[in-house]
């Protein structure tokens, strides 16, 4: 959680366009603005806008929400693999996913791509935590029937709910889990999942049109969907080439993907136990939905951790039948394992780090005009934003720090003048200063200027 806290300082420096309006989605959160079916990542976009109201407009209270969700997400990681792995298996495995260059850069930014995770994660944690349970409690069917109900504003997501609802029809383990249920557990969880889905179906049924952006995607054709899938996974797995894209390439290590396809071999001989049947529908999943959104590919990374530990407890094992009553080979093979392990984590961290200060096709995709203006500007002066790209969100400045925001110079004005991105030749005007960013092209953003008093003008006229 520190890490998190601490990585929107470090990288990458700036926000990306995805996040300025995910910014401005957030702030125009409102009961007419649902009426006109915006009700999609509402959980996330409300949390968002709690964090903008309480800390203002900049780069952590954007991204805190993200930091928020990525924290959960990979506490159920942990509590999942090792409702199915031991407790040393489970925690290696999930220290290289959750500091997995892919895991880190959803976490890290202020955009809703990283619900995908969380609501897989904790479903299935809630899950194993229910199915063959004979005194289930009655929280756990609770916050099952919550999570549920809330990922259906996700994307995507109510394909995994439909899912789950052909599952528990047809197989028999949990029918039988269902039958455990107490009749007032089952009223309670349908009661919840009825006021959580209000908002949406209130949202759905006032613009219809809507239910294509959850369920599919904004102007998604499906002569597009190979080359989506193609796209999506080109970040994951790209070695030599870093591409024109928000993410770092590859978004998983070397060494992350030779345990995955170790994992996948070690589990094809046991693939219908409910773990592994599991897990090979979510890496299903994952090709099929980023056919209909590059977004939802991210979901990958929950199969993946627990294809991880798949290869880990399968390396283990095998080295300690070679020597079964050996402890002291069981320390020895232990040693090298967690020399890989340690050069993995540090490699895909310092990746990280790294990759969005001197990657010029990735930081590009980056701009720090936020913190220049809250460093440069007060209340009450002037920004003249001439760029078309993004005015929406710099307009939340005069909400949030009170600057007004105009296209053009006004006719009137008694106080400093900033223009973004653009400088300007008026008579009127003596450039002050001139606010740089840390890149090293385009690195002029923000030209500030004083008015010329009259009487400097009278002198420098000599009238």
């Amino acid at each position: 959680m520190f890490l998190l806290c601490l990585l929107p300082i470090l990288v990458p420096g700036g926000l990306s366009d995805n996040e300025m309006n995910a910014a401005v989605t957030a702030d125009a959160i409102n009961l007419q603005y649902i009426k006109d079916g915006n009700a999609i990542n509402l959980p996330y976009f409300g949390v968002q806008k709690i964090c903008l109201k309480l800390l203002g407009l900049n780069i952590f209270a954007i991204r805190l929400p993200s930091i928020i969700f990525g924290a959960a997400a990979a506490f159920f990681i942990v509590l999942l693999l090792n409702r199915w792995f031991k407790s040393d298996v489970a925690i290696i495995s999930s220290m290289l996913t959750t500091l997995s260059t892919a895991f880190l850069c959803l976490a890290n930014f202020g955009t809703p791509d990283i619900m995908y995770v969380f609501w897989l994660s904790f479903i299935l944690w809630l899950g194993s935590k229910i199915v063959g349970n004979k005194n289930i409690k009655a929280i756990f069917i609770i916050l099952l029937t919550s999570a549920i109900a809330f990922s259906l504003y996700t994307p995507h997501l109510c394909y995994v709910a439909f899912a789950i609802l052909i599952v528990d029809i047809i197989h028999p383990h949990l029918r039988c889990s269902i039958k455990f249920l107490k009749t007032y557990q089952l009223i309670i969880a349908i009661a919840i999942f009825l006021i959580a889905v209000t908002p949406l179906i209130y949202s759905l049924i006032m613009t219809p049109s809507s239910i294509i952006n959850l369920a599919f995607a904004p102007d998604f054709h499906f002569r597009q969907y190979g080359n989506n899938i193609r796209d999506a996974f080109m970040p994951f797995f790209s070695f030599a080439l870093a591409y024109d894209s928000v993410y770092l390439a590859p978004l998983f290590g070397l060494g992350t993907v030779t345990l995955m396809i170790i994992g996948a071999l070690a589990s094809i001989d046991k693939l219908f136990t409910s773990k592994n049947y599991i897990t090979f529908l979510l890496v299903a999943f994952s090709i099929l939905i980023s056919g209909l959104s590059k977004n939802a590919a991210v979901s990958i990374i929950v199969p993946v951790a627990i294809l991880t530990a798949n290869a880990i407890e399968s390396l283990i094992t095998r080295w300690h039948s070679l020597f079964p009553n050996n402890p002291y080979a069981h320390i020895i093979g232990a040693i090298p394992i967690i020399l890989i392990i340690g050069m993995m984590l540090f490699s895909g961290l310092s990746h990280y780090l790294k990759g969005y200060r001197y990657t010029p096709r990735v930081t590009k995709n980056f701009n720090s005009d936020i913190q220049i203006i809250n460093n440069e500007l007060n209340a009450g002066e002037i920004l003249i934003i001439s760029e078309e790209d993004n005015q929406n969100f710099y307009k939340l400045f005069e909400k949030y720090k009170s600057i007004t925001v105009l296209s053009e110079l006004p006719s009137n004005y008694n106080t400093r003048i900033a223009y973004l991105g653009n400088k300007t030749d008026s008579e009127d005007l003596v450039l002050e200063r001139i606010a740089t960013s840390s890149k090293s092209r385009n690195s002029d953003r923000l030209y500030i200027y004083t008015k010329v008093s009259e009487t400097v003008k009278t002198e420098e006229t000599g009238e």
